[in-house]
């Protein structure tokens, strides 16, 4: 089963400019949703000039294809629409870690699920983001991750600490 990459961003070949000087920042986006990835390209243009991006419409053939064998991603958003929850989003995230080693792992998801934000607070997985976020919230993951932080955006974070409170 091969992964048919709908968007492959390289900026070079968008823009003309000339990132064999920069350091190109290759992210995978794994959501049902193709155009996710075009949104989540422009955010992530706006932070980093070199960006490569590859699209996957599903876990499995991100973990089996064959394409990215070989590839390094510095970032793999997971993207969930909701019916997912902590027992298939975790054991997904850590699939992930397991077939990109070196990747951070940024599930993007719109399902509140107090054990998805306990196990990026332990370092499980390194980002939780809602869906509904401002783009800001998104660029703001990634200077967190990048400094080798997790994070958990500022939605999930305030449902997190009233739900723990109020416990």
């Amino acid at each position: 089963m091969e992964t048919h990459t709908l968007y492959s961003f390289n900026l070079s070949d968008l823009c003309g400019v000339n990132t064999q000087q920069a350091q190109i920042i290759r992210i995978l986006v794994i959501d049902e949703i193709p155009l996710l990835s075009v949104g989540l390209y422009e955010v992530f243009r706006s932070i980093h000039s070199g960006i490569q991006l590859d699209y996957s419409d599903n876990i499995f053939r991100a973990l089996s294809s064959r394409q990215y064998e070989d590839r390094d991603f510095d970032l793999v958003i997971l993207g969930s629409d909701g019916e997912h929850s902590s027992s298939t989003l975790l054991p997904h995230a850590a699939s992930l870690k397991q077939r990109f080693p070196g990747s951070r792992v940024m599930i993007y998801t719109d399902l509140y699920d107090p054990e998805v934000i306990t196990q990026t607070t332990m370092g499980t997985v390194d980002a939780c983001v809602h869906k509904h976020e401002p783009a800001e919230e998104i660029r703001k993951a990634y200077v967190i991750l990048s400094s080798g932080k997790t994070y958990v955006s500022a939605i999930f974070d305030t449902l997190y600490y009233s739900y723990r409170l109020d416990r």
